[in-house]
């Protein structure tokens, strides 16, 4: 893993509670959250690849869906 992979693209801090959308981009659960709270489109903050509002949770094999 990159150093820079150990920061969230949405908050700039060290990702904390990791979780990875379908196109495999990785971002803080909380963050995640927060930002398909207030977007229209649900898409991935990154590659704006569509997506449900679908996130699991990295090493614990949990997996947590959001319906849009």
């Amino acid at each position: 893993m990159d150093a820079t992979e150990d920061y969230c693209a949405i908050c700039l801090c060290r990702k904390h509670r990791i979780v990875s959308t379908p196109c495999k981009h990785t971002f803080c659960k909380r963050c995640l959250k927060k930002v398909y709270d207030v977007c229209p489109t649900k898409v991935c903050p990154l590659c704006r690849a569509p997506f449900e509002y679908y996130i699991r949770e990295r090493g614990s094999g949990i997996k947590i869906v959001f319906l849009a």
